[in-house]
């Protein structure tokens, strides 16, 4: 709740919301357009890279982290993975003076990627098709309202149909952001995994999202049982129909990855 409201994040094209110790947190990523600041910024974990890596050579932001950490990034950004933007030597970063800290830094992502002319192309991290239905057999059902077990927030989305997007309510009130927008996506999808403790520090938990499992995909106001699928780190996640392998694609627009633990 100390985070809240966020800085910017209503503008993200998707945004990954993983456990943390006994919270949540995001990784939001930008592509098609950028918001004056961003913010909250926090530090960096293990787990961030394994998303990151499909991202082709993304700007990350963040506030520093622990030495483990900070080695694991050096080394990504050695290879080519990613350029790494620490607020302990980048420019762009300011502190929030009427927020309390640590939940008060914040990020020019504008000023950021012009300081990052190496940045790669945006690439997706799952495949998006506006024009693709539900086919015929298919688990699915309306789905109005859902909520989503993470660790310590109480999170619900409702599907608008006026807006054509699901709107976030977490812990009994809408998401608002700064600006006083509440959280929206066209897709919403929840990956059930298993978390496993960081190889740098046993106490933080690191999402599984390599391999395959359960999902279930939110669209257009309908609820799809799936399959997730990532054969590494460098690769997009992909969903289908368990029982007949067929694809399910995302609508165009803002997705929320819900890593959420395997049932």
């Amino acid at each position: 709740a100390r985070a809240r409201p966020q800085f910017g994040l209503e503008q993200a094209d998707a945004v990954v919301e993983l456990n943390v110790e006994g919270v949540t947190r995001f990784i939001a990523l930008f592509h098609s357009r950028l918001p004056g600041e961003l913010g909250p910024v926090r530090s960096a974990r293990t787990g961030d890279l394994d998303l990151l890596a499909a991202m082709n050579r993304p700007v990350f932001g963040y506030s520093g982290a622990n030495a483990g950490v900070i080695a694991w990034l050096r080394s990504a950004a050695e290879s080519g993975v990613l350029l790494e933007y620490s607020a302990q030597n980048r420019p762009c970063y300011r502190r929030e003076p009427t927020r309390p800290g640590p939940h008060n830094l914040l990020v020019d992502p504008t000023c950021a990627l012009a300081a990052s002319p190496t940045a790669g192309p945006a690439a997706p991290l799952w495949t998006i098709d506006p024009t693709w239905t539900v086919p015929g057999g298919a688990a699915s059902a309306p789905d109005s309202t859902f909520a989503v077990a993470m660790d310590g927030v109480a999170i619900e989305w409702t599907w608008d149909a006026r807006s054509r997007t699901y709107l976030r309510s977490q812990d009994g009130g809408p998401h608002l952001t700064a600006s006083g927008q509440q959280l929206a996506a066209r897709n919403v999808v929840e990956v059930f995994t298993d978390y496993v403790p960081s190889p740098v520090d046993n106490r933080s938990p690191v999402p599984v999202d390599v391999g395959t499992g359960s999902a279930t995909v939110h669209r257009s106001g309908v609820a799809i049982r799936a399959t997730w699928s990532r054969p590494s780190v460098y690769d997009r996640f992909t969903f289908f129909e368990p029982s007949t392998g067929l694809p399910i694609l995302l609508d165009s627009g803002t997705t929320f990855l819900e890593l959420t633990r395997s049932r």
